[in-house]
């Protein structure tokens, strides 16, 4: 992979950019009005990479403001995994004011095993170059410059036929949980492979992986009960892209849970998937709907409430999901129906959000939540569950629904500058987080 976190010398570039700045002016030179005071900028950057304080220390140039109706610009941050693990970023500057309508947007790219550190100045980088039209407007305008430090690379990307792996991603996940007291005592041991392989017209995906869980408790009477779940899966996506709007794909996958009563799960579906918008926008907004239908190979570990040790069912799924990241904040929203085929009885509904909204100067709305309408769980053990079954989440329980709700309200009012770092008593360095 191109790795654009280079290693530029950052202060040169931050206090640099005239050419650039000097073009953009030269465009409409009528158009702007100087500044008698620093550029106000909203960095919204809620990825990981995004360090609110370092940012502030870096861009010493600009005012960092609260509330994107404060701002001269709004630097919006989207990104989206790569193929090998890594991570690209789209930052684009809004512009507000004597800018408005006008926007740029900037693409960057880091490697999966690319630090914290090395993610924050890479977007630091691009917030320079990205900001320097602007800034020359401002009394910092006459100090910038354009400092590389070395030639600039060659600008085409490594291609499948260059890479000894061929795109291939190979990762492996092993954990080991163990906690406890006096009367309890709880271990959780999970592994994962997974093998990808994505590239524009392809992706392969290979995941395997395996849990075991084991809690005990000392009861009054003296006794220790014991609750154990067990499970594998092993799963395979194959995804072919077909212009910019479609896709189609094969799933296939093989799974086993104590919890659901399923010694053996074999699923194989295909389907296809429409996306309203061109896939290379996913980073700002996606509409997609997406229909995969499947035969399905159930054995259980008990007979269940339908008198069935097992069976195969053919079943059909359809998924519409809106995930849109722009200035007035973050929706996805996501509503799935799925039946099985030749029994309509048996069907499942889900609806999924996860948005925050900015609904006017430093108040924003955050709105998590999922309803499910639950009437296909053909797994589910005949005979009732003993207290301590329940009690210790052994088994799936029989249910029609389940929910989840989370709202929650920000204000934020007082100065618009947020320019100051102070990291005494812990108050400093950090990760992500919003400008507001």
């Amino acid at each position: 992979m191109n790795r654009l976190a280079s290693p530029l010398s950052l202060p040169a570039i931050i206090l640099g950019i005239t050419l650039l700045a000097t073009g953009a002016a030269a465009q409409s030179p009528s158009a702007i009005t100087p500044l008698d005071r620093p550029l106000r900028v909203f960095l919204d950057c809620r990825a990981g990479g995004c360090d609110q304080e370092f940012f502030r220390t870096e861009l010493a140039w600009i005012d960092h403001v609260r509330d994107r109706k404060d701002a001269d610009v709004h630097v919006l941050v989207t990104a989206q995994g790569t193929g090998g693990g890594g991570t690209e970023y789209a930052v684009r500057f809004i512009g507000h004011g004597q800018w408005e309508g006008q926007e740029d947007t900037l693409r960057r790219s880091t490697e999966a095993a690319e630090t914290d550190d090395g993610r924050r100045r890479a977007l630091a980088q691009v917030f320079a170059l990205g900001l320097a039209r602007f800034a020359s407007a401002t009394p910092a305008g006459v100090t910038l410059r354009v400092a590389p430090a070395f030639a600039p690379a060659r600008s085409s990307q490594t291609t499948a036929a260059d890479d000894a792996w061929n795109f291939w991603v190979f990762r492996t996940n092993f954990n080991l949980n163990l906690n406890g007291e006096a009367t309890s005592d709880f271990t959780n041991l999970n592994a994962n492979q997974s093998v990808n392989r994505t590239t524009a017209d392809w992706k392969i995906n290979f995941n395997a992986g395996v849990a075991y869980n084991e809690s005990a408790y000392e009861l009054s009477d003296g006794d220790t009960f014991r609750s154990y779940r067990r499970g594998w899966n092993l799963n395979n996506l194959t995804v072919k892209s077909v212009g910019e709007h479609w896709s189609v794909a094969a799933k296939a996958g093989a799974s086993r849970s104590s919890f659901n009563n399923q010694k053996l799960n074999v699923r194989i579906a295909p389907g296809f998937e429409y996306n309203v918008f061109p896939y290379s926008e996913s980073t700002e907004h996606e509409l997609t709907v997406q229909w995969t239908t499947g035969i399905n190979r159930f054995v259980y570990d008990e007979i269940t409430i339908y008198g069935k040790t097992e069976e195969t069912k053919w079943d059909q799924t359809l998924m519409t999901r809106l995930n849109l990241r722009q200035p007035f904040g973050t929706v996805s929203l996501t509503v799935e129906a799925a039946h099985y085929i030749g029994d309509p009885g048996k069907y499942r509904v889900a609806m999924f959000a996860d948005n925050e909204l900015r609904i006017t100067r430093g108040l924003s709305l955050r709105l998590d939540g999922s309803y499910q309408i639950l009437h296909d769980q053909l797994y589910l053990r005949l005979g009732e569950a003993s207290d301590e079954e329940i009690i210790a989440r052994q088994r799936q329980l029989a249910t029609s629904y389940r929910f989840f709700l989370a709202v929650g309200f920000t204000y934020r009012f007082g100065s618009i500058n947020n320019n100051v770092v102070n990291p005494r008593f812990g108050g400093g360095g950090g990760g992500g987080g919003g400008g507001g």
